[in-house]
């Protein structure tokens, strides 16, 4: 899933293919004695054949149209409210009590459109197969998009880029991913974490909520937390007695992304301009940073 790096991070740098057929006329290579009645039918096959393109391209157009959004001028975006700051909940949140940087831009992107943003809270595990099902329209949870998530859904653009740090105690002596091969981990289900343990050949415990696993951390039920960044500097803020511990060689930097329900064209059309045009005026980068500063106010 997910991951962030710092504020500075925030700022990102971050199709359909129409066929068209040619039809034949009889008759065409002849220079001589050409056939009037074959010209006419060649031509009216042509004609046929261009309004069959045109009523084809409408019917595509249409249901694409359609496919946009499950209920008339609602927008339902998946999410799982666990990962602050992209997504949390809230006493008062931006869309009913869920808030955080994803739930902003989900609310902005949906009323830019002329919709009304609704969020489904699930858990991270379950959102592309709430896509496929059609339960939601579009899941924003600070998503990294990985080659085996494009084979279940569609992506935008990204929109934000991260990585993933370890959450220790003050006194342990894990200074590198390396130093956790013989120590216990935990790690949240799903999430990118989860799958650079598993890439690094170590065993794990795997937790539904990063609560979950900070709190085995506190307790002294682990050693080691993997988790993005941002996130973590929210669990580390709130727990006294934890750092976190990057290690740029063991963490390649994620991308996240929203996803849709694979072939639904138009609305990853409208996802694409709204990502691209809050990118170029700054909109994405200034949530990021309040969310952040909140964060770290804390």
């Amino acid at each position: 899933m997910r991951k962030a790096t710092k504020t500075a991070a925030l700022v990102l740098a971050m199709t359909m293919a129409v066929s068209a057929l040619t039809a034949c006329g009889s008759g065409a290579d002849k220079t001589t004695g050409a056939d009037v009645t074959g010209t006419e039918n060649a031509e009216a096959a042509a004609g046929t054949e261009t309004a069959d393109t045109g009523a084809a391209d409408s019917a595509e157009a249409a249901d694409n149209a359609a496919a946009v959004t499950k209920t008339e001028g609602v927008l339902t975006f998946g999410t799982n409210a666990e990962f602050p700051p992209f997504e949390f909940v809230a006493a008062s949140g931006v869309i009913d009590q869920y808030d955080g940087i994803d739930i902003a831009i989900a609310k902005q992107i949906a009323e830019e459109n002329g919709m009304t943003a609704a969020i489904e809270n699930m858990e991270f595990d379950s959102l592309l197969i709430a896509l496929e099902n059609g339960q939601i329209d579009a899941a924003i949870a600070g998503m990294t998009v990985t080659e085996d998530r494009k084979k279940s859904a569609d992506f935008s653009i990204p929109y934000y880029t991260a990585t993933q740090v370890m959450i220790v105690k003050e006194d342990s002596d894990i200074a590198a991913a390396a130093d956790m091969a013989d120590k216990k981990i935990c790690v949240v289900q799903g999430y990118t974490g989860e799958i650079c343990v598993q890439d690094m050949g170590y065993s794990y415990e795997a937790f539904k909520k990063g609560t979950e696993a900070i709190m085995e951390l506190v307790n002294g039920k682990c050693d080691v937390v993997v988790i993005d960044s941002a996130t973590a500097q929210k669990y580390v803020n709130d727990n006294e007695g934890l750092k976190i511990v990057e290690d740029a060689s063991a963490f390649e930097s994620e991308e996240y992304a929203i996803a849709v329900k694979k072939g639904n064209t138009a609305l990853l059309d409208m996802l694409n301009t709204a990502i691209e045009t809050k990118l170029a005026d700054g909109t994405i980068s200034e949530l990021g940073a309040k969310y952040t500063e909140e964060i770290t106010a804390e």
